[in-house]
Parts: structure tokens; C-alpha cells; sequence
């Protein structure tokens, strides 16, 4: 995927950087580099976090890392742990974890804080592999926020391509990248902070080319970006098979309300779930699955076993989910799944509809960086972009460097610097989506 001979700069000086940058931040104030919702954090106010993020991020996808598996017989890989902020709820689900980090001062202090917890191991790594971590060793790798501060594309790919390694077959692979690609962030100086863009179309082109399973790949063009990989038991024939049968799409619904038919056609909730009769659930994936709605070709956000609330019926029902692409009318949608240009379900028809204006609203606010703002945003749909979204801190209009999706339905992300001549002190902030403001939340400016 790349040529990392061509690089102008030595991958290992990358690695020092980060280790170098990470020791320094662990020194400062390791609580909120990791988690940026406030300065001086104490530990039960911080590990709450952790909670919720393990929370939502494993126990609701439970079953699919684990395929059913009873997961305190497992072993799971932490990539970028920190200060073992999701280690040690992870420690609980899990029967192994060994938590990984660049740097040593976050391990130091980390093994200060879990001292007690005795399933858990600690590895140092150079920030580029997982050596000497033995091969097919794990049977789920996860990464959370990690990659985002890792400055190098190559860098990210080299990742990926060890705990693939270390991966057993049939284990999964759960990761965060920023897969932005705007002009705007694509000009930003990238750092230990403000790290590499991973597009969406890299991972889709690493799933391929490990031979993998793309399960979900959620929030593509926003700085958080998730998706699920899981590592084949044996490579694909080279002409593999992905049905038993013409493909048929048995019912669908909108993705975050299975009771509900018809689905807005952009705007939170703009995001369509099929369940599909005679694919091969083993087999099938985001890269193999496409979606043609209105004669328009979408790549699905996730292929995989029904999710909760959507009936299959006990029946051998695969769960294809798109977003619906940018642009398409209200109205009547004739909409097909294809594994190929010769391959289709017969048609279903979807009911579009035009979206109520929504007012925008600030559900969150935290520091992006030591300049910056990071806003977690109800109320903005998939046109929402730098050229439309404009802050207000106090009297100041500033335009935002990056908005983007983010898993979380109907939640977009937006991040901005804050010019460096703003006062200190309490004041208001307002997001400005076209003319529709959103009420006002409180900000204090340090």
C-alpha cells in the first residue's frame, strides 16, 4: 500500500518523536493528553471515562468480536494504553490483555495505578510494531484514539499490518483512525498531536489486501473513524464465493429505528439497514457488498449478523447498512444489493423523505489541543462542512478547521483553533449550521 523506502524521513525518527513527546505529556499531566475533558483530573473522575468508552465501544459489540466466545478465555491486545484508562474494565471482560505503549513514562505510571490487577501485562513498544509479541497470539486487537496522534500514514499501516500479525485467525480487529481528507486539515502541520489522515478507502484497501473480513467501517471523513476487521480462518480462494443463492433483500428498515420504513434521505437518521437472504455470512464484508440506491452505487458501513431490534427470524440473514449518499432526492428509492455487475437482488422500494430543519446543538465540549477546541455536534447532516459551519466564542466568528461525521448516529464532530488574543474567562459558544444557531453553551477560556 506504500513504498516506505520512498519516505524523506526515517520512520524511526518518527518513533523517537513520539516517544520523546508522549514521556513529556505523561510528565505534564498524563490525564488530560489522554482523556481532554479537563485539566487536572482525578483518578475516579477519569476511569469513569474509561468505563463508558469500554462500554460502548466492546460490550455493545460483544458478540461480534468474540463470535459467542466466552471472553474471559480470551486474550485481547490494548494498542496505546496510557495510563490503563480502558485496561482495567477491559481486564474484567477479558481473561488476558496486554496493554502496549511508546511511551515509558505512560507504562510507569500505569502499572503504579493497576498494580493489583494480575491478568494484565505492560510491553513497550517503538511505536511502529509489536515485536517481539508472538504471532496469531490474540484473539481481539483494539485501538482507542491512538492512531489520530500518530503523524505518519505509513506509520499507521505498519501498525495495522503487525497486529494483523499477532492477530489468531478468526480474532477481530477493532481500531479508531482520523480519516478526514479536506484541504483545510490536509494543510495542517502534522505532529504527535495533530496526526496523519488514515482516508476511509486506505483501510478498505488494507482489508483487501490482508485478505480480510471489513465488518463496519463507521464515520468515514470524520476525525474518528471505527472499523472492524476480522482476520479469516483461511485466505480467500481466488475466485471465492460470497452466496448460496440470488441475493434477496427479506426487509430493511432506517439503521437506528428497525420499526421505522421510511427513512430522511440526509440529516441524522439518514442511514438505511437491509436484512439480505443467500449471502455467505463468513464470507461477505464491506468490500465485497454494495448497495444501489437510485442507480447510485454506496459501500456499506457495515456487513454483518442482525443487530439488536432487527428480526431475522432465526433465519441465515446477513444485515447490510449504508448511509444514504449525499445529494439523493425525497421520494420513491428503487434500491438492490450487488456482489458484482452480474449479480443483484431483486429491487425493493424505499420511501425517502425531505428531513425537518433541526436546530444544532453542542451535546459536548473539550480541548482538542492546547489551542483548540474539539465539539460534539446533534443537528448537522452530511453537507455540514467547513464552508457552512461557522463558531461564535463571545463576539468572535471563527471558522472551524475540520467537521465530520463520527459513529455515534446523528452526531457530527467539529474541531477549531481558537485565535491566541482571546481573553481568559467564562463566555458563551454558538455553532451557526447555515443561519440556524444553536443555543448557547458555557466556555472557559485559560
Amino acid at each position: 500500500m506504500f513504498d516506505l523506502n520512498e519516505r524523506g524521513r526515517d520512520l524511526r525518527e518518527w518513533s523517537q518523536q513520539m516517544k520523546r513527546d508522549w514521556d513529556e505529556r505523561a510528565r505534564q499531566d498524563a490525564k488530560w493528553f489522554i482523556n481532554t475533558g479537563r485539566l487536572q483530573q482525578s483518578d475516579a473522575e477519569f476511569d469513569a471515562t474509561g468505563e463508558r468508552e469500554v462500554e460502548r465501544l466492546i460490550l455493545a459489540d460483544l458478540d461480534l468480536l468474540t463470535q459467542g466466545r466466552d471472553p474471559g478465555s480470551l486474550r485481547l491486545l490494548e494498542v496505546g494504553c496510557g495510563l490503563g484508562r480502558l485496561t482495567r474494565p477491559l481486564a474484567r471482560i477479558f481473561g488476558e490483555v496486554c496493554a502496549t505503549d511508546v511511551s515509558a513514562e505512560m507504562l510507569r505510571q500505569a502499572r503504579a495505578r493497576l498494580a493489583g490487577v494480575g491478568n494484565v501485562t505492560f510491553h513497550e513498544t517503538d511505536g511502529l510494531d509489536f515485536a517481539p509479541l508472538p504471532s496469531e497470539h490474540f484473539d481481539v486487537v483494539f485501538s482507542a484514539y491512538v492512531f489520530r496522534h500518530v503523524p505518519s500514514a505509513e506509520v499507521i499501516y505498519l501498525n495495522l499490518c503487525d497486529a494483523f500479525r499477532v492477530l489468531k485467525p478468526g480474532g477481530a480487529l477493532k481500531f479508531q483512525a482520523n480519516t478526514l481528507t479536506t484541504f483545510d486539515y490536509g494543510e495542517v502541520e502534522k505532529d504527535t498531536w495533530v496526526g496523519a489522515s488514515f482516508p476511509e478507502a486506505a483501510i478498505r484497501r488494507f482489508a483487501q489486501e490482508k485478505g480480510a473480513q471489513l465488518i463496519s467501517i463507521c464515520g468515514g471523513g470524520s476525525p474518528d473513524c471505527w472499523a472492524t476487521l476480522r482476520k479469516r480462518p483461511q485466505v480467500a480462494s481466488a475466485q471465492p464465493q460470497y452466496a448460496v443463492a440470488r441475493p434477496r433483500i427479506e426487509d430493511f428498515a432506517r439503521a437506528d429505528s428497525p420499526q421505522v420504513k421510511e427513512v430522511p434521505r440526509s440529516g441524522p437518521g439518514a442511514a438505511l439497514a437491509l436484512l439480505v437472504s443467500g449471502l455467505i455470512p463468513d464470507e461477505v464484508d464491506a468490500n465485497t457488498v454494495a448497495v444501489e440506491i437510485k442507480e447510485v452505487e454506496a459501500w456499506p458501513r457495515y456487513v454483518g449478523p442482525p443487530r439488536r431490534g432487527f428480526d431475522a427470524s432465526g433465519e441465515a440473514w446477513t444485515q447490510v447498512e449504508i448511509n444514504i449518499p449525499v445529494g439523493m432526492p425525497a421520494g420513491e428509492a428503487c434500491v438492490r444489493v450487488r456482489l458484482g455487475p452480474d449479480e443483484a437482488s431483486p429491487p425493493v422500494t424505499v420511501a425517502l423523505h425531505e428531513p425537518r430543519p433541526v436546530v444544532p446543538r453542542i451535546e459536548r465540549v473539550s480541548n482538542a489541543n492546547d489551542e483548540g477546541l474539539l465539539l460534539l455536534v446533534e443537528g448537522l447532516d452530511e453537507t455540514a462542512d467547513t464552508g457552512n459551519v461557522r463558531l461564535q466564542v463571545g463576539d468572535r466568528i471563527i471558522k472551524p478547521s475540520a467537521v465530520g461525521s463520527s459513529p455515534r448516529p446523528g452526531v457530527y464532530q467539529v474541531s477549531a483553533h481558537l485565535p491566541r488574543d482571546l481573553r481568559p474567562g467564562a463566555t458563551e459558544l454558538r455553532l451557526f449550521f447555515g443561519n440556524i444557531g444553536s443555543p448557547g453553551a458555557p466556555l472557559e477560556i485559560k
